[in-house]
């Protein structure tokens, strides 16, 4: 796989009255996410999760989505072949629900069902009767079994071939062209499709080494696989067998959705959804003057929504709720399902051997007290407050509230504590003997850190300076490396290269539906960009996927002592726990951003024919 793909891979490894619109929202809020039946093991969130407007829905009328990016989509509209994020989200009214998720994102019956037997150590698809294409085919195993065969392929050059593709029997052999079919993928009948596994582990019940979407075979059978991605059934007229499917586009930045005709499942009521491109920089204008029906904003457009105090912070109503600038929108928020740490070099990767080997003498970072300390000294809530207006919550745990099974708030993490910061460097013997303000190692030699931190926002360099000098504060000398941000490409080709120039990061990282993190945190996972190996993680991982693990209780267990573990010796730092916010008219019915809905984009509803517009000055 070129540096290119798998740096893709990588990646792929965040209330007032209506006005205009003639109806109230009805803005739930659930306890994981905070609500007054909530628990100790949740989090209280700004916004609400999702938005159910009373008054009727019309029949008919057009639904705008605005994409917020600055460069058009790559367009490829295939669920195996896509690399891009940008692509996969506008691309999701015609996959649909699949699949659906369980309460902590493991496998549950979406338009196709699964069942599993770990004896048999095998998955089983059986696809909805009336499931079927745009063009009126059925859909069918060949569907499923076409997924298998492509991402399999000895041609396949996308990101999707990995090991858990590799723990299907037979996946190995047909990859490496040693077998014409997969031996463990099996049609059963038209509806029916069999995976069998080398090993059955808990992992398997979030997906691992499974399909998550069907691709039209009668369709696409005939073009070869390296064409496939540049071919216009691919980026100009995909077939759908979700909900939508695209009638007409301007590539890259605008796509006409109408209702599949075809569509078994639950009646849509708009005629025509909108897909369209918006710049940055228009995105709050668009919203203001009822252009789009919703958008997806960061925290840099959120000052032209929502009332600031002089620092930044958000102001409140007379109700607790933030104060609004405009009043033709709600927003809609949840933790997005992403962390970002601060992590340290540890080792280099092993190619030979495949696994992470650390320094021989440990490293600068070989003295756990001096990475606890680097910790304590973080100011992650000023940067949250100052930076971010409160969007950001400090990260507690590795686990995010995304899986809130496993997840708990309650989770001693790192929070801000400068003098404990100093006393653990104390006891551990970091002292300023020379007296220029910063400490020298235990042996009394200079201690200097470079840290690496990313380009590309307005706040990258005031961030990074508010944590070198949040480590000043503590008597520790840090400096960016080579004195300056680096670009994204160049930042992770540091990292995955082990350039030695690299000891302490600033990164984040997605989380998939399984939660699962060896392939993150594991000796032999080539992501685990620390290259830290520790004999107690290797255990609590082996835990984690044990036969023992299928318990629920055993497994939520496990998961605990995981992470209590490598909170404990803190080879990285969680710092935070993004928001993802939405800007939704106050025309639309409903709006659902929670962790697990049954909502999908056929239950888009509008109450009025014309978007409300924004009357506040």
């Amino acid at each position: 796989m070129s540096k290119d793909l798998k740096r893709a891979a990588f990646l792929c490894a965040v209330m007032l009255a209506l006005v205009s619109c003639g109806g109230k929202a009805e803005q739930k809020q659930t306890a994981q996410n905070g609500g007054d039946d909530a628990g100790d093991k949740t989090l209280k969130l700004m916004f609400p999760q999702m938005i159910e407007r009373e008054g009727s829905a019309i029949n008919g009328g057009t639904f705008v989505y605005g994409f917020v990016y600055d460069t058009p989509w790559k367009g490829v509209f295939n669920t195996f072949l896509y690399q891009d994020n940008p692509t996969y989200e506008v691309m999701r009214p015609r996959i649909g629900k699949f699949m659906t998720d369980g309460p902590n994102h493991e496998i549950k019956d979406g338009y196709c069902t699964m069942t599993f037997d770990r004896e048999a150590k095998t998955a089983t698809y059986h696809i909805n009767e009336k499931l079927t294409w745009s063009d009126g085919v059925p859909v069918t195993a060949e569907d499923i079994i076409f997924v298998y065969e492509c991402v399999g392929h000895p041609d396949y050059t996308g990101i999707r071939y990995d090991s858990e593709y590799e723990n299907v029997v037979g996946m190995v052999e047909y990859h490496k062209g040693e077998a014409k079919t997969i031996s463990g993928v099996k049609k059963i009948d038209d509806k029916t499709v069999e995976v069998t596994f080398k090993n059955f582990f808990p992992g398997i019940l979030w997906g691992s080494g499974i399909t998550y979407d069907a691709e039209p075979y009668h369709y696409l059978k005939d073009i070869p696989l390296a064409e496939m991605a540049s071919h216009d059934r691919v980026r100009k007229t995909p077939l759908s067998c979700g909900p939508f499917v695209i009638n007409s586009m301007v590539e890259g930045d605008i796509i006409e959705y109408v209702p599949n005709p075809y569509w078994y499942g639950r009646k849509i009521a708009i005629d025509k959804l909108i897909v369209k491109r918006i710049a940055p920089t228009s995105a709050a204008a668009a919203i203001k003057a009822g252009e789009v029906d919703a958008i997806q904003f960061k925290a840099d457009l959120y000052d032209q929504f929502v009332e600031l105090d002089d620092e930044g912070k958000t102001i409140l109503d007379e109700n607790g709720k933030p104060k609004m600038k405009i009043d033709n929108i709600d927003i809609v928020g949840n933790i997005e399902n992403t962390y970002t740490y601060v992590g340290f070099k540890f080792g280099t990767w092993n190619k030979e051997k495949e696994m992470c080997e650390m320094f021989p003498d440990g490293g600068k970072f070989k003295d756990k007290a001096l990475r606890q300390a680097i910790g304590y000294a973080m100011d992650n809530d000023g940067i949250n407050a100052i930076y971010y207006h409160g969007l950001r919550v400090t990260a507690n745990s590795f686990i995010t509230p995304y899986h809130p099974g496993f997840y708990d708030v309650s989770r001693k993490g790192y929070s801000y504590d400068p003098d404990k910061a100093k006393q653990l460097l104390d006891e551990a013997g970091y002292k300023d003997v020379d007296g220029d303000g910063y400490r020298e190692t235990p042996d009394g030699k200079p201690l200097k850190i470079n840290f690496m931190f990313m380009s590309g926002s307005d706040v990258a360099a005031p961030i990074a300076n508010y944590y070198i000098q949040n480590w000043k504060d503590v008597g520790l000398n840090v400096a960016l490396n080579d004195g300056r941000l680096i670009e994204f490409n160049a930042f992770y080709d540091k990292l995955q290269d082990d350039d030695p120039t690299v000891e302490m990061y600033s990164a984040a990282w997605g989380v998939g539906s399984n939660p699962e993190p060896t392939g993150l945190y594991g000796k032999v996972a080539q992501f685990n960009l620390e290259r830290w190996v520790n004999d107690k993680n290797e255990e609590l991982l082996a835990k984690i996927t044990s036969e023992a693990a299928f318990d629920e209780a055993f497994r939520a267990q496990a998961y605990k002592e995981w992470d209590e573990n490598i909170l404990e010796e803190a080879p990285a730092i969680p710092t935070a726990y993004r928001m993802k916010l939405y800007a939704v008219n106050k025309r639309t019915k409903n709006w659902d951003q929670q962790f697990v809905t049954g909502w999908d984009w056929c239950d888009l509803a509008l109450i009025n024919d014309k978007p409300a517009v924004n009357m506040m000055k």
